[in-house]
């Protein structure tokens, strides 16, 4: 074999070592055994010299400080995580949030875009309506980390398929309080009995179960299929006459527009906010070395910033988004 060819062939098996070798670290966490040599020399079938190459490069950058305990083999005793994903080349982690609107999904954004950053791990944010439908993306591979109400993970994702990876924020962090209210027009009277036209959204399966906990169909609503972010709109259109709404930015906030807000009330309606509060990270267990950022990224930060951007005026250009409009 011509030498050229033969250090090519080397320098990827040595390639494929190192990341296979910073993905099982990242995985396993600090205090955990590193797989044996051997695991490496059969799983890409090279030579022990390859795979200590390997570690070398690994330990001579400061990427993984590993301890040898005799026959224990190698236990991590340290790592670097923005060393590991450079040198290994992973690939940047994908991460699929709610829309934009509302305040909560702004302060998380923000919140994971910094964090990504401080631990030097190359991150791609996107947007995408409907928890079932990330979940979906999850599974099928379009996406490493998303984010959805604890109501949500632990009616529907936590008793279905395998247990997932997840990282469960602070109350409030989903639906702040008071951002979840039921909306229609302030001119239109209340009369006792009268049958209402409620919008609904089958995707949105929050705005779903409180919609059906705030407006029974056994009281004589009716639903109306309506995207959530657009009930002050279908309300205003005359499609529907009141719906359950996630505060959110609008070009013309909903009380200017003239439309009527008022919290939950139905102590149904209540106790499932107060158990869907919650932002749950879930992760793809297509992605393993994702478990040492998810438990690195300091997201005790996401209520500072919620409390920061829901203080600002209305007018604020801080808040003001030509990518998000209502």
């Amino acid at each position: 074999m011509p030498l050229r060819l033969a250090t090519a062939e080397l320098q990827r098996a040595t390639s494929d070592v190192i990341h296979a070798m910073a993905v099982d670290a990242l995985a396993a966490g600090v205090g955990a055994r590193l797989p044996i040599g051997s695991h490496y020399q059969n799983r890409f079938q090279v030579g022990a010299g390859t795979v200590q190459r390997a570690i070398e490069l690994l330990t001579g950058t400061g990427a993984l400080v590993l301890t040898s305990r005799g026959h224990l083999g190698r236990h991590i005793a340290d790592m670097r995580i923005e060393r590991l994903w450079h040198i290994a080349d992973i690939d940047p982690v994908r991460v699929l949030l709610p829309p934009r609107g509302p305040f909560e999904v702004r302060a998380l954004l923000g919140v994971l875009s910094s964090e990504f950053t401080r631990l030097g791990v190359p991150s791609r944010i996107h947007h995408s309506a409907g928890a079932a439908e990330r979940i979906r993306c999850l599974d099928a591979g379009d996406a490493d980390i998303t984010a959805v109400s604890s109501g949500f993970h632990d009616a529907v994702v936590a008793t279905s398929g395998p247990a997932r990876p997840t990282r469960r924020l602070a109350e409030h962090s989903y639906y702040a309080r008071d951002t979840m209210l039921v909306l229609r027009r302030a001119a239109d009277p209340v009369t006792p009995g009268q049958p209402l036209r409620v919008a609904i959204d089958p995707a949105s399966w929050d705005q779903a179960r409180l919609t059906e906990c705030e407006f029974p169909l056994d009281d004589g609503f009716t639903y109306v299929e309506v995207s959530f972010p657009r009930v002050p709109v279908a309300i205003l259109e005359g499609r529907v006459d009141a719906g359950v709404w996630h505060a959110m930015q609008t070009l013309i906030p909903p009380r200017l527009a003239g439309l009527h807000q008022r919290p939950l009330e139905r102590p149904a309606a209540l106790a499932l906010l107060a158990r869907s509060s919650a932002a749950v990270l879930i992760m793809s267990e297509r992605r393993p070395e994702l478990r040492a950022v998810l438990d690195r990224l300091d997201l005790d930060r996401v209520a500072e910033a919620q409390t920061r951007l829901t203080s600002l005026p209305d007018d604020s250009p801080e808040l003001l988004d030509p990518t998000w409009t209502v």
